[in-house]
């Protein structure tokens, strides 16, 4: 039986070969066998049980077709957390702990606030852990994803509120108004679904990723909506694409003129927020 080093080793070529990013593979080698770097060094001269072997292979198989390796683990992980997914959930991203925590920095003690459009759940789960005294809900038009998002409430111990349906229409038709609202809805044009990757195309939700009108179309039917769903003073955060600040901003104010809108850079310099505080027009 090979060793663990010769193992990892075989895997990196073939993921290289194959166009995969090699800390892919070692993630699943790692979280497979549930190490950390240094557990390796210590042992990376030993030999793999046949057991391991097996079950590396079949993880392996799925990363060299494409699979998400976080699909493929069950989980990802957000802001230090781990969360369930599946492919009933878009994979969270890392960019969008600098929006939460964004929207988080201006949320009054005790706010009620909403996420939509919510996943896995992560956005509201961790802005729960973050602000324990804020009553915080969740709305998705897929029960899939909302099943995901109520196990990781469980898991995580936090009292979420999801409700499912399109947009704000859930809050809508039961009354409910917030102090804060926070949304990474689907904003990739059509069209650039040629330069997608081939792993989020054929595994991540569609309905998760793409809307019409240039991406624009879910942010348009949220911002509609808003004034029935919004306190005064509330605090509105957006996830944009790196090319969206400009457009959001002329779609926000063809509604509300009077709104004075935030574009905030990521740490990559790119646009990742679009935010301001609800005013009725004075």
């Amino acid at each position: 039986m090979a060793s663990y080093s010769e193992v990892l080793r075989q895997a990196r070529s073939e993921a290289e070969r194959d166009g995969i990013e090699p800390t892919s593979v070692e993630w699943l080698f790692f979280e497979l066998l549930d190490w950390r770097r240094h557990d390796f060094i210590m042992k990376k001269d030993d030999k793999m049980t046949e057991a391991e072997v097996q079950q590396f292979k079949l993880g392996m198989q799925r990363l060299l077709e494409g699979e998400p390796v976080q699909y493929i683990l069950g989980y990802q992980y957000f802001y230090g957390e781990r969360f369930k997914v599946n492919p009933s959930c878009l994979i969270p991203r890392p960019e969008t702990e600098e929006v939460m925590l964004h929207f988080v920095k201006q949320l009054r003690p005790h706010a009620r606030v909403v996420d939509i459009g919510t996943g896995s759940g992560n956005l509201p789960i961790m802005i729960k852990h973050i602000t324990p005294s804020a009553e915080v809900l969740a709305t998705d038009i897929s029960e899939e994803a909302l099943q995901v998002a109520r196990a990781n409430a469980a898991e995580h111990e936090v009292d979420i509120e999801f409700l499912e349906g399109n947009t704000l229409e859930p809050l809508i038709e039961q009354g409910i108004k917030v102090d804060g609202l926070i949304s990474n809805p689907p904003y990739i044009s059509e069209d650039e679904l040629e330069v997608m990757g081939e792993s989020v195309k054929r595994y991540e939700p569609q309905v998760a990723l793409f809307a019409e009108d240039r991406g624009l179309a879910i942010y348009h039917k949220i911002l509609k909506e808003l004034p029935q769903v919004l306190n005064p003073e509330a605090v509105v955060t957006f996830e944009i694409g790196y090319q969206q600040g400009e457009r959001i901003t002329q779609l926000i104010h063809a509604l509300y003129p009077w709104l004075n809108v935030d574009v905030v850079q990521d740490i990559n310099s790119n646009e990742r927020i679009a935010s301001f505080v609800w005013t009725s027009e004075s």
